[in-house]
């Protein structure tokens, strides 16, 4: 039995979106799950009700506090213990879920995240992994922005990262992983990127190379590496891009192909951020999740704790480690 833990007062569509979510994810897991809502009881106990909840595998936990967007990361960590937020965290750090997901504020979940749980094995940092649509496929993008700055090493390990996810929860034998450049050849771009490249080629990875930015939609690889900055530039340019076919062309272009492309772009069929690196689960949700979101991001959690992709993590970190 996987049981998630799931803030249920952090998102922007308030308690009953994160309940109506909940219900659905535990209507269509395809195996044992229970889901822990931590959060105010009282109200949270009277939504279950309310949405056709009782008698499902739904637990609650009380909190007392809130964590806002507007507060600073370490202030809501250190004057909210009592949070929904922190308290999600906490009960995977003792042993009472196998993964924790919150669609509140960001950089207080990736705090909370590394603080409680703390980092797999040798990672240096963990990273925020974003799964992109592509014509052909779906590519697992490391960093989408949580970090800057990044070292050669320190992206290759993000490499890892993104190659165990593709594996153990979008079912891919052998990922190919590509390195995000301003041109195919190896040694082009700034340092940092072309020493990541010869790092890449070393490693134990199914490395094909540089891919340019016209490349990304195109897919035909599995693994997208790039530091932070631009990764967050190229996530923003995707999910705008599919607001703006959305708004521009959904009522002109009609048909089941298309159908399928405008689906593609919505963020209800993702996680939102996966972070990899860490010694749990922690999923970021998008702070506008609705109860499809919400459902969508459960099941994902589910999937990465049954398939213990941190503990795959921390394995082929300490194996890269051996052999650098």
């Amino acid at each position: 039995m996987v049981r998630v833990a799931l803030d249920a007062m952090g998102g922007d569509l308030g308690p009953k979106a994160a309940v109506e979510g909940a219900i659905a994810a535990l209507r269509t897991s395809p195996g044992p799950l229970t889901v822990v809502l931590t959060g105010d009881e009282p109200t949270l106990r009277g939504l279950i009700t309310e949405c056709g909840g009782d008698g499902l595998s739904l637990d609650v936990v009380h909190t007392t506090q809130v964590v806002e967007m507007s507060d600073t990361p370490t202030v809501a960590l250190k004057t909210k213990p009592d949070s929904s937020l922190a308290v999600c965290v906490a009960l995977q750090k003792k042993g009472l879920v196998h993964a924790s997901e919150s669609p509140g504020n960001t950089g207080a979940i990736m705090a909370a995240s590394l603080m409680i749980l703390g980092r797999a094995g040798k990672i240096s940092r963990p990273t925020v992994a974003t799964v992109i649509p592509t014509a052909s496929n779906k590519v697992v993008m490391v960093d989408s922005g949580a970090n800057v700055d990044e070292k050669p090493a320190q992206l290759l390990q993000f490499a890892v990262c993104g190659s165990i996810y593709a594996q153990k929860v979008l079912g891919v034998e052998s990922p190919k992983v590509a390195l995000l450049n301003m041109g195919e050849e190896e040694h082009k771009g700034l340092e940092t990127v072309a020493e990541t490249y010869k790092l890449l080629k070393a490693s134990h990875l199914n490395f094909i190379g540089n891919v340019e930015g016209h490349d990304i939609l195109k897919g035909g690889f599995d693994v997208l590496v790039t530091p932070g900055f631009t990764g967050n530039v190229v996530l923003k340019f995707i999910e705008g891009m599919g607001e703006f076919l959305v708004h521009n062309f959904r009522k002109a272009v009609v048909g089941p192909e298309f159908d399928a492309i405008f689906e593609s772009f919505n963020y209800e069929n993702s996680a939102g951020g996966l972070l990899l690196g860490l010694d749990g689960t922690s999923v970021i949700m998008h702070g506008r999740s609705t109860p499809r979101a919400y459902c969508t991001g459960i099941l994902i959690a589910r999937q990465m704790a049954e398939s213990q992709v941190h503990r795959q993590i921390a394995e082929d970190i300490e194996r890269l480690e051996q052999t650098a």
